[in-house]
Formats: C-alpha cells, structure tokens, sequence
C-alpha cells in the first residue's frame, strides 16, 4: 500500500478516535480556511457556494480526507463483491461438491439471490461500521438518521420525471452525434434461468430492492457525503456520478464494455445526488433507484 495511503488512514484514525474522546484538533497551520463553518476543514479546491447548497453544505459532518473517502468506496465495493462470491463458491462445495461451481452459479436463482443479499448486506454493513465505529458518527452523517417523510415520496416523483426526460435527451444526442454506439443492448443482470414464480420472485427481489439499499448507503450516503463535507456540490456530485457510473458499467451479450449502461447509471446519479442534497436523506434517492430497476427489470424480462 502506498505510504501515503499508510499516512492519511493512520491520522483519520487518530482524529476520528480523538473527536470519540471529546478532544478537539487545532487546526494546522497549512490547512485552509473552512468553507463549511459546522462541519470541519474546507479545501482549496472546494468551489463557491452560495444560498441553499451552503446551507447544505453545513449539515455534512466530516468523514476524512476527500481521497482517503473515495479509497475506502473503492474497498467497501470489491471487497463485498468478492467475499460475497467466495462465501457462495463454499457453500456450493460444501453441499453440492460434485457439481459444477460456475454452471450453478450461472442456472441457479436462489443462488444469485444469495450472493446478492450478501454483497448487498456486507455494503451496507462495512459502510456503516466505518461510519459509527471508526468515525464515530451517527447515522444522520449517511442520510439514515429520521424516518421517511411524505416530501421523499413526492420528491423522489419529480426525481424521476427529471431523471427520464435526461435519458430522453441524451439517447436523442447520443443517435446524433455517436450514431454507432449500441443503446439497444442489454446489461448482463445474471438471472437468466428463471423456471419457476420463486425464481422471478428472487430475481425481483436482488434486482430492485435490494440494490437501492446497499448502492445508495455506501454511494450517495458514504461517498457523496464524505467529499460534500469538504467540497462544492458540482465536483461532489461528477465525483461521485463517475464512480456510480465506471461501477455500473458492466458488459453485454457480446461481452464488449456497455457504455450505454454507464452513461445511464451517470444520468441516475446526478439525480439521485441532487435529491440526497436536496432531503438531506437517502430515502428519496432510494426510491427513484428502486423505480429505475424496476423497469429496467420490466424491459429485460419482458
């Protein structure tokens, strides 16, 4: 790991345990003057903000170092989806030793649902940990700390009205000005045997609820969140829209890269970003993902 690296999570650990103990940090004499007054540091790169966003700004507590936030994304999210396919590998040798490993995991329903809850489930819960055990913060500094409102709901309508008039927009730029890249092919979702209502239960289950729950606490709870603390709302938001949007990315049933899938999921986030700034919760962005997966799951199972 690289020293730097080795650096910042020594001292984030430090400060996070220090804040724990009702200690307060000087503030060093090379660091910037704040831009958030409540919540910690400003940076140089942290843009202007003006009337509501500055307001906003305010309610994001400090979650670490910009780079040091986006270094434990990246972790949190490989590092769940590969324990979730090696708990899956064990337990397939363990009860079914004489089968083939890759086919059940490509033919079997209730084993995909599996690995998704998982995946999903060690999202949500390293996410938190790193927020309440590590960083001593509540729930509130992801967007989870009060109850749905009504306003989420009808918030999260609007989100959606806005998020489909830009895919709208952009497949009409994209057949003009990048008339060869493919928007017709689907995403690789998995599920692809589905011979029973379980199976279409299960697969419904891991592609539309489960995804919004794990996707948006560790994305626009974590990551947006954590950046927002110490920058403007644009270069929180593109930051966090790229990482959502490279995640998404995903491959076709040619196998090529489907960038399409990207640049929808990109679309999304700026969406879903807007409405995490804007509640100052996840339940509204929660609520349009959920919508997006579910016609997508319409249109892929059709």
């Amino acid at each position: 790991m690289p020293v730097f690296i080795v650096k910042l999570i020594v001292k984030e650990g430090k400060n996070a345990l220090g804040d724990a103990e009702g200690g307060t940090r000087p503030p060093a004499a090379a660091e910037e003057p704040s831009v958030s007054g409540e919540h910690g540091r400003g940076v140089a790169w942290s843009g202007r903000t003006h009337g509501f966003f500055r307001s906003s700004q305010r309610r994001h507590k400090d979650l670490g170092n910009p780079w040091l936030v986006v270094l434990i994304t990246f972790v949190i999210f490989f590092v769940s989806q590969f324990a979730a396919a090696i708990i899956a590998a064990l337990g397939l040798a363990i009860f079914k030793p004489d089968a083939s490993i890759t086919s059940i995991l490509n033919q079997s329903a209730p084993v995909q649902f599996f690995y998704v809850l998982v995946a999903e489930g060690l999202v949500f819960g390293l996410t938190i940990a790193v927020v309440k055990k590590w960083r001593q913060l509540k729930l509130s500094a992801v967007g989870l700390g009060r109850l749905p409102r009504w306003s989420d709901f009808t918030k999260a309508l609007g989100g959606a009205a806005v998020f489909y008039a830009l895919l709208i927009t952009s497949s009409v730029l994209i057949s003009i000005f990048i008339p060869d890249l493919d928007t017709d092919e689907l995403q690789d979702v998995g599920f692809d045997a589905l011979n029973s209502s379980l199976d279409t239960l299960l697969a419904f289950t891991a592609l539309v609820f489960l995804p919004p729950i794990g996707e948006e606490t560790l994305m626009r709870g974590y990551l947006y969140s954590g950046l927002r603390a110490r920058m403007g709302f644009i270069y929180a938001m593109l930051i966090t829209s790229v990482f959502f949007g490279v995640a998404h990315l995903g491959t076709g049933s040619s196998g090529a890269p489907l960038w399409i899938a990207g640049i929808n999921t990109f679309l999304l986030s700026l969406v879903l970003v807007y409405l995490r700034e804007r509640t100052g919760a996840l339940y509204a962005p929660m609520l349009v993902h959920a919508a997006n997966n579910l016609i997508a799951f319409g249109i892929h199972f059709r």
